[in-house]
């Protein structure tokens, strides 16, 4: 993402969405779309068009490969400006055993198809 990994966990590209609105405001926010690069049990890289503050913090709706809804916190942790849009990392806050696993198990099925296809071209 921003060509270091700060990252616990390694990251995965993932098929999902996610919408954000900040929260503390007292303005009624748009959520917004966001383009996922990768995630780990511990946190997310994405691009968008808006600009968010370091130490901000969104609710956010993942929808994850299964189609299944995450509700989960995220607070903005870095980002960079790439041409006209911004990229960022951001860890979960207070997310559950329960979706930290999912991650999990689908970065272990991916983990296992990979090495069935090294096999295969070896």
């Amino acid at each position: 993402m921003l060509g270091y990994n700060q990252r616990k966990n390694r990251r995965i590209a993932l098929d999902a969405e996610i919408t954000m609105k900040p929260i503390g405001s007292n303005v009624q926010a748009t959520p917004m779309k966001v383009e996922i690069e990768d995630v780990s049990k511990n946190g997310i890289g994405f691009v968008c068009d808006e600009i968010l503050s370091p130490g901000s913090t969104y609710e956010a709706k993942l929808r994850i490969w299964t189609d299944e809804t995450m509700d989960v916190f995220l607070q903005i942790v870095r980002g960079v400006q790439v041409e006209k849009r911004w990229q960022y990392g951001a860890i979960f806050i207070g997310m559950s055993d329960v979706d930290a696993s999912r991650i999990q198990t689908y970065q272990t099925i991916l983990e296992l198809h990979e090495k069935e296809a090294a096999k295969a071209d070896a």
